[in-house]
């Protein structure tokens, strides 16, 4: 990859949790976790970036979505160096049933399929899974609950 990357990810959290998808690196043999997200086209903002990435990856439609910060993230991913700006968000889901679901199926551009849960701070500390992109961590445990 020799371009920068504008992405944006939503952090969703519920009662002490936040949900985050699974991913794995063949190159490392790493599975990881990250928040729910993707891409920005060209011609749309950060906001409806994520917006789209979360109808088209789990069907749902969000709201109260709030920018909360800025990431620059260096990476490796599949043997690539990576170079991409990350916008970060908080939402909430306009469905509540989504916050009693343990794992959410989630769906790629690209045809590959991914599992979303809602993990707690002991979960990450205790399966030792990394959270990208480094620095999101930060954001994940605030105390903030949806408006339910």
């Amino acid at each position: 990859m020799t371009s920068i990357k504008a992405k944006a990810l939503c952090i969703f959290r519920y009662e002490n949790k936040s949900l985050l998808s699974f991913g794995y690196d063949p190159s490392k043999n790493e599975h990881y976790l990250r928040p729910i997200g993707g891409g920005i086209e060209f011609g749309e903002t950060s906001l409806q970036a994520i917006e789209r990435e979360v109808l088209e990856e789990i069907n749902q439609q969000i709201t109260h979505s709030k920018l909360i910060g800025v990431l620059e993230n260096l990476f490796s991913f599949d043997g690539q160096q990576g170079h991409e700006v990350v916008f970060v968000y908080e939402a909430e889901f306009v469905d509540p049933t989504l916050y009693s679901q343990t794992k959410i199926n989630g769906y790629e551009s690209d045809g590959s399929t991914y599992i979303a849960q809602w993990m707690t701070l002991q979960q990450l500390v205790s399966e030792q899974y990394p959270v990208y992109p480094k620095g999101i961590e930060q954001w994940l445990f605030a105390n903030r609950q949806p408006n339910l």
